[in-house]
């Protein structure tokens, strides 16, 4: 692990094997002990991402971007009868946080409701060993590789829940986002629920006050601290929002903007209009000749993550503008992430509007199939008939390797459903099968509504990818906020009524709502959205020798997953709206992440 990348690990008050003492001590920039000396915390985090209190022979930490006072927190301690209550009465915290707790020899860990901050553990010595990232786990119990989950990371564009979030590693396991980690004074883990989703019954307007509220908050605990902080400024509302937001803290901000590829990207003129109401914000623009393409680096990528991230792919555009804004001063940026899931609800709703208010469901029917000129029979099928996640699953597993279709409407089931890539060789598609069907009959979705499970998905989906982003960067040492994904936020969102977050007749109509008198009007106008395949096209033709590269000596061949004469064939852009080299990113990503922990491997026993 490199030493400039954030981590932590939760150890036990009892006796662990020395060497792995030894190691966390030796990997860790900073550790905080128990009370009996041993070491409770370890691992690499800056001084302003931690606030730890403690009451007696108890002690409770909060890592992450939080408001909360040392003072604070030993008072929830003192008035907290037991380790759970400790989680329950600090839920209520804006910000982004992992809670620590140790009381009457019960301990507690727990991550946020969207995933960003993810819970993992394994047991060494019998006794359970607590982390945010999978890699730290798995070095210490120098553990093997998880063929199956590897296997699982080339499907296109990704597994299924509940295998979409699975460790690399044997041994490790994670904890759901919307449940904690306890282990009692045994020693004996288990995981409870903390969280459960709000029912979407608030009105609009009503949801707006709660989500300005929440976001304000949000944005707030980054910025409270004063001095420079950089935000995304596409010009889009999430982004703007943000921006705005945070202008009006004691923090002097600075605006980030890329210029795209594409002839028809607007993101430039609308981050202008924006700038324009906003005097005295520094705004930096990447200009179109100095952005970096797409696979730019991915050959001989070194970033130390946990999982293979299919944003790697833009790993020289993401640096870049973490490296500007680190030679800037910032010291947290701020984007507009995950508000695309939160914001709007997945279109499902309608499967369950239709059955349960009709009437207000036509109307949004007849005005979708208007504009996008939806087969209405095809999806009168889809929105009647009754299917049941373990049925949904099970085709799936049957259909791996079928085309992936050119839809004309939106798929109206429980989720899209995966592909893997014809390079695949044929044990990968049995192994992956293989899977599937094991899970087949215990599988449940994170809600019994499709729609439900749907916008969950979604949030957890953006959630990990966040997760990823914020590894990706952690070494310039410019944190990747994302206000949208924080469980205030969150909680605001679906407690709003489906079907007046999503509607045919506006875009976006919640944020909007909410930033009504602090965006301009004019700003809160976008109904246009940047796409990529420009820059897609261009990366892919200009990187074709590092993703040859890739090709040669394959890690992915070496296990048996990949055919690399077909992988090279196929390593192109195509037009073709089934969009085939989309599937590529999975495969490239999941290549250069093997590669990368090869490297570390290798290190790692040079230094032993």
């Amino acid at each position: 692990m490199a030493r400039d990348t954030p981590w932590f690990v939760v150890m036990p008050d009892a006796d662990v094997t020395s060497t792995v003492t030894t190691l966390l001590r030796a990997q860790g920039r900073v550790s905080v002990p128990h009370n009996s000396g041993r070491p409770w915390l370890v691992g690499n985090w800056s001084d302003d991402e931690i606030v730890v209190a403690e009451a007696g022979n108890s002690r409770v930490a909060v890592i992450g971007r939080v408001s909360v006072t040392a003072t604070r927190l030993a008072g929830i301690l003192a008035r907290a009868g037991d380790v759970t209550a400790v989680s329950t009465m600090l839920s209520s915290l804006s910000g982004s946080y992992h809670v620590v707790a140790h009381v009457k020899g019960r301990s507690l860990v727990r991550g946020t409701a969207a995933g960003v901050r993810q819970v993992l553990y394994t047991r060494v010595d019998g006794q359970v060993l607590a982390a945010d990232r999978a890699d730290v786990l798995a070095g210490l119990l120098d553990t093997e590789l998880d063929i199956e989950a590897v296997a699982l990371s080339l499907l296109d564009p990704m597994p299924p829940y509940p295998l979409d979030d699975a460790p690399m590693w044997k041994g490790v396991e994670a904890v759901p986002p919307d449940h904690f980690l306890l282990t009692d004074e045994a020693g004996r883990p288990a995981t409870f629920r903390w969280w459960s989703p709000p029912e979407p019954v608030v009105p609009l307007v009503d949801g707006a006050r709660a989500l300005r509220l929440a976001l304000d908050n949000a944005v707030a605990v980054r910025t409270s601290a004063g001095g420079k902080v950089s935000c995304d400024l596409s010009g889009g509302l999430d982004s703007t929002s943000i921006c705005f937001l945070a202008a009006g803290s004691s923090a002097e901000l600075i605006a980030y903007t890329t210029v795209g590829l594409d002839p028809a990207d607007d993101d430039v003129p609308w981050a202008m209009r924006a700038i324009f109401a906003l005097p005295g914000v520094g705004h930096e623009i990447l200009p179109r000749g100095e952005l970096p393409l797409v696979y730019q680096g991915i050959a001989t990528a070194d970033d130390c993550l946990d999982r293979p991230f299919i944003g790697q792919i833009d790993r020289a555009q993401i640096l870049v503008a973490f490296e500007r804004m680190a030679a800037l001063g910032s010291r947290i940026h701020l984007t507009g992430f995950g508000g695309d899931e939160v914001l709007e609800g997945d279109l499902n709703y309608l499967r369950s509007l239709i059955r349960r208010a009709p009437w207000t469901a036509l109307p949004r029917l007849r005005a979708y199939h208007a504009q996008g000129r939806w087969p209405l029979m095809n999806v009168a099928w889809q929105l009647l008939r009754p299917r049941s996640y373990g049925s949904w699953w099970a085709g799936t597993a049957g259909g791996i390797t079928d085309p992936r279709q050119a839809l004309r409407s939106p798929r109206f089931d429980w989720d899209e459903p995966p592909r893997l890539p014809p390079w695949v060789s044929r044990d990968c598609v049995d192994l992956v099968r293989r899977v599937l069907r094991v899970r087949r009959d215990s599988v449940r979705p994170l809600a019994g509504d499709p729609s439900k499970h749907a916008d969950l998905l979604g949030i957890r989906s953006s959630a990990r990818i966040a997760r990823s982003f914020g590894q990706l960067v952690g070494p310039t040492g410019v944190p990747f906020a994302t206000p949208f994904l924080d469980d205030q936020v969150v909680e605001a969102c679906l407690a709003v009524r489906a079907h007046e977050r999503s509607t045919p007749w506006e875009y976006k109509p919640l944020i909007k709502e909410a930033m009504r008198g602090i965006v301009p009007a004019a700003s809160l106008e976008r109904t246009t959205k940047a796409e990529s395949s420009a820059e897609e096209e261009a990366g892919l033709r200009a990187n074709h020798p590092d993703l040859m590269a890739l090709c040669e000596d394959s890690r992915l061949a070496d296990l048996g997953l990949v055919d690399a004469d077909r992988l090279r064939a196929a390593s192109h852009y195509s037009p073709s709206l089934t969009r085939p080299h989309e599937s590529l990113q999975q495969t490239f990503t999941s290549e250069a992440w093997l590669r990368r922990l090869e490297t570390q491997s290798v290190q790692a026993g040079s230094r032993s």
